[in-house]
C-alpha cells in the first residue's frame, strides 16, 4: 500500500501544477500546496473524508512528499476527536487507531470557495485510484460542502436520509443525515460536523441512524 500511495504523490504533484489554486497561491504570495493522506496503512480499515486540507492565510506548509503510518488515536485532530465516543460505541475501540484520514480534493486553501472546478476535476482520478489503494471498509464524512457536492453531481447512489428536527433558541432547525453507497460501491455516512451547532440528543440520532444496526 505505500508504495503505491507514494506513487500517487506523483500524479499530485502533476496535478498540482495546473491548478488555478497554484496561481492563486503564486499570485498572492501563498505556500499552501497539497497533501494526499494520513494513513494507518491499514488495508480495509475506515476513512474520514473532508472536501479540501485547509490552510492558515499566513502559514506555510509544505507539499506531501512521503507516505508515513500514523495512528489517528494519537494525532491531534482538533475537533474531530469529538467523535470518537461514537466510533467506540457503534464500531468499538479499535476503529479509532485504524482510520485513515483524507479529502476529495488534496489542495489546501483558506477557504472551500477558493477551490474551483477544474481543481476538483484535477482531483477525481487521484481520489478514485486513492479508494482502490486503501479499500476502506467505511468512509465517514463531516462536510456538508462535499456532500452537497456529490449529491448534485451523482456521486452516490442508494441514498438513505433522516430529518432531524431540533430548537435552538426559538428556532426549529432541520438537518438531514444521510447514508449511502460510493459510485465504487462503499458505504458513505454524512454526519454533522463535530462543531456544527447541534444540541447532542440530536447528534446521537443522527449518528444512530447513520451507524446503529437497526
Amino acid at each position: 500500500m505505500e508504495s503505491a500511495l507514494t506513487e500517487l504523490l506523483t500524479d499530485l504533484e502533476e496535478a498540482y501544477s495546473k491548478s488555478e489554486i497554484r496561481k492563486h497561491c503564486i499570485d498572492n504570495g501563498y505556500e499552501w500546496f497539497y497533501s494526499l493522506v494520513s494513513s494507518s496503512l491499514q488495508p480495509g480499515g475506515p476513512l474520514i473524508l473532508g472536501f479540501n486540507w485547509g490552510a492558515s492565510k499566513d502559514e506555510k506548509y509544505k507539499p506531501q512528499k512521503s507516505i508515513s503510518k500514523t495512528d489517528f488515536s494519537k494525532e491531534d485532530v482538533g475537533s474531530l476527536s469529538r467523535i470518537f465516543p461514537y466510533c467506540k460505541k457503534y464500531f468499538g475501540s479499535e476503529f479509532i487507531s485504524k482510520i485513515t484520514q483524507s479529502n476529495y480534493c488534496f489542495f489546501r486553501s483558506k477557504t472551500e470557495k477558493q477551490i474551483k472546478s477544474i481543481d476538483i476535476a484535477l482531483c477525481e482520478p487521484i481520489f478514485i485510484r486513492l479508494i482502490e489503494i486503501i479499500e476502506p471498509s467505511y468512509v465517514l464524512c463531516f462536510s456538508s460542502k462535499l456532500r452537497d457536492f456529490m449529491l448534485r453531481n451523482n456521486k452516490i447512489s442508494s441514498k438513505q436520509s433522516k430529518i432531524i428536527k431540533y430548537t435552538r433558541g426559538k428556532s426549529i432547525v432541520i438537518y438531514e443525515t444521510i447514508k449511502a453507497t460510493l459510485n465504487t460501491g462503499i458505504e458513505i455516512c454524512f454526519l454533522p460536523h463535530p462543531n456544527y451547532p447541534m444540541k447532542g440528543e440530536a447528534r446521537s440520532e443522527a449518528w444512530e441512524f447513520c451507524c446503529g444496526k437497526g
